[in-house]
This record gives C-alpha cells, sequence and structure tokens, in this order.
C-alpha cells in the first residue's frame, strides 16, 4: 500500500552547482533569528519516520543509528532506498540545507524503496521513537511526511494509529506530519487526527501550493515547493510536495525545543511546543484560522528588525549582528542609500520604511 504522498523531484544537483542563494528559501523560517542567539537545535533528537536516511555529509556525526520496522524487509537496513526519507532529514537537520543544523536525527525505515508501507509498521515506529533512549536523550518531535486516504485504512488501524500517536503526545513528543498532495479538501491520515501538527504547503511567493491538500484540519504552512535538501546518493535533490514543508516545521519546533532549554534549563511540554507553533506564524488569506492556511505560515521571523549603518562602511548590524554587503553607505542628495537586497534575500520579508537620519545613521522598519 502506498503510503508516500505523491512528490515531485525537480532536479538533482552536484555540490559545486549550488551556493548559498539556493537556500535563500530557507530564512522564510526565521532562522537565524535563533542562530543570532546561540540556539541551532543542539540537543533535540528528531524522529524520521521514512523511507530511511542515508548518511550524508549535511548531517556531519548527527545521525543515530536507526531502526528498520518494516516486518517485511529481509534487508534490516535503516539506510534509505527511495530518496525521501534523506531529503526529509536534510531540511530538518542539515548542516547548510536544514533549519536546526545541530539537531540529531533518529531515523526510523518504515517505508520501503517503492513509499510503499503498511499501518502496523507505522506504528511500530512510533512505539520505537517514543520508547526510545541514548545517554539519556529522549526523542523530543516525531517527523512524519506520509498518509494515506479513507480508503487505505481500516477502523482497527485507524483506532490503532491513533492510539500510538496519543502515546507519543502524552510522553511528551510533538508529532508533525504532512497534510497530503491531493489538491483537494480531503481528510487524511494520520493528518486529520487532532493531536498532530498538520503542514500545508506553499510555494516561494508565499502562495498556496496547487498540490496542497487542505481542510478545516490544517494546523500551519511552511515552503514546500522547489526545497533543496540532501539526496540519498549523496548530492542535492529539489523536490516539492507538503512532504517538503513538514520537515521543515519540524525544524523550526526543534530551534523553539532549545531555545527553551538554553534559556531555563527544562524540558518544553509538547502541549506549550503545539502552542508555540501555531503562535510563531503570521496569518495568510481571509483574516484568522482558516482551512487553506491553518494558523499562517510558521516562521521565528521577528515581525520588526533593526538596521544600523554607517556612511561608507560596507558592514551593516542587523538586529545586532554584522552583515557584509555588496554596496557601502552612500549619500546621495542627502538622502542614506544602503543596499537592502541582502536583507529581503535574508528574512523573506517584505519592506515598508520606518526611517529617521541622524549622525548617518538610519533606522527601518522591516514588515510582511
Amino acid at each position: 500500500m502506498k503510503l508516500l504522498d505523491d512528490f515531485i523531484l525537480d532536479a538533482v544537483f552536484k555540490t559545486e552547482e549550488l551556493n548559498q542563494d539556493s537556500f535563500n528559501f530557507l530564512e522564510l523560517s526565521g532562522r537565524k533569528a535563533m542562530y543570532s542567539q546561540g540556539i541551532y537545535g543542539q540537543g533535540v533528537v528528531v524522529a524520521v519516520l521514512d523511507s530511511g536516511v542515508s548518511p550524508h555529509p549535511e548531517f556531519e556525526n548527527r545521525l543515530l543509528p536507526g531502526k528498520n520496522c518494516i516486518s517485511k524487509y529481509s534487508n534490516k537496513s535503516w539506510h534509505d532506498d527511495n530518496m525521501h526519507g534523506t531529503h526529509v532529514a536534510g531540511s530538518i537537520a542539515g548542516k547548510t540545507c536544514g533549519i536546526a543544523p545541530k539537531a540529531e536525527i533518529l531515523p526510523i525505515k518504515v517505508l520501503d524503496a517503492m513509499g510503499g508501507g503498511e499501518w502496523k509498521d507505522i506504528i511500530a515506529g512510533l512505539d520505537y521513537a517514543r520508547t526510545w533512549r541514548q545517554d539519556g536523550k529522549k526523542v523530543k518531535i516525531i517527523s512524519m511526511s506520509l498518509s494515506g486516504g479513507s480508503g487505505q485504512i481500516s477502523n482497527t488501524e485507524k483506532a490503532n494509529l491513533e492510539t500510538a500517536i496519543n502515546s507519543c503526545v502524552e510522553a511528551g513528543i510533538l508529532v508533525v506530519v504532512s497534510a497530503g498532495n491531493t489538491a483537494k479538501d480531503e481528510l487524511r491520515y494520520p493528518a486529520c487526527f487532532d493531536e498532530v501538527v498538520t503542514v500545508g504547503a506553499l510555494d516561494w511567493d508565499r502562495q498556496l501550493a496547487q498540490y496542497s491538500t487542505y481542510g478545516n484540519h490544517v494546523d500551519v504552512v511552511q515552503i514546500g515547493t522547489k526545497v533543496i535538501s540532501a539526496y540519498y546518493q549523496g548530492e542535492y535533490a529539489e523536490l516539492s510536495g507538503t512532504s517538503m514543508s513538514t520537515p521543515i516545521t519540524s525544524g523550526i519546533a526543534a530551534l523553539l525545543v532549545c531555545a527553551n532549554q538554553e534559556r531555563y534549563k527544562t524540558e518544553i511540554t509538547e502541549r506549550k511546543l503545539y502552542e508555540a507553533l501555531k503562535m510563531n506564524t503570521k496569518d495568510l488569506g481571509i483574516k484568522g484560522i482558516d482551512k487553506y492556511f491553518g494558523a499562517g505560515f510558521c516562521t521565528l521571523q521577528p515581525l520588526n528588525m533593526v538596521i544600523e549603518t554607517e556612511f561608507g562602511s560596507d558592514i551593516v548590524k542587523f538586529n545586532g549582528e554584522q552583515i557584509k554587503v555588496d554596496v557601502p553607505t552612500q549619500i546621495v542628495n542627502g538622502r542614506t542609500l544602503f543596499e537592502m537586497r541582502s536583507f529581503a534575500e535574508r528574512t523573506g520579508a517584505k519592506i515598508s520604511w520606518e526611517a529617521e537620519n541622524e549622525y548617518h545613521k538610519t533606522r527601518a522598519k522591516f514588515e510582511w
């Protein structure tokens, strides 16, 4: 039974074909607002229930020994033989292609090379993630980019799946799942369960992706179109689907967990983490929660940012962080001019002005 949502392979890239601009879409997550505070996901374990995860330079030494939960697989390797799982894991914790580049990934293989699987194996994977322990560490987030329609799950399987998810939630684990790629208002599992965070997909212009499944069960949305991440054969791939927006959201959750641990030295509860995700959104579509965007675009980007610059300098302070720009600050006809393109690219923000000029210093207010 196919449980891997149909996704689109747009391209495969060699490392030398990419540069930092290739990953600009990640800045829409607001990840650098956390990085500037020393928060990179360190100390957080994210379980990826998928087609497995293969070693890749993006993971450095943060790919934990995994588990193959496919009962009918004679080969018990947890490595990826599809491409999907490695790409998902890279979006969560890749050092350049991920949101939380110091988080650890626990691979749990529940889907075969063709994206097929059985609900009993997914339930086994959920149970394994819930009970996993290593050197005092435990799983805090489960990311599942998979789903099945109502015709693919029996009432018994539905009850057992929901029970397994509830057990994870009760154990303090946030479960993040994909909405599906059917382009219609449809209940899919586990996306329609109340206990999960269901993620829809947007394109780079923050419009609802044409393939994204919608409905009242959608909680948040993130970029899912043309997402570049790790490829299971060692390079990089560009994929599209709610499978891609889900791990970006899981990475944001990992940063929130890390922030709580670093600041308060305590473990955030699943409920507070769920609420924090939904509060860190920017409303899209009709005002308030709706069936297309849920609570809105999930991002840690602060609403207001401060830029400080001086005449003739190619160093600009962005919320206190120093950034080198291509064109030094200039004064032309009494007006201060400095490069804004790099800031828009880094943040995904649109720019509106609230400026003052005093001793050649300028402050600007960024808004979406």
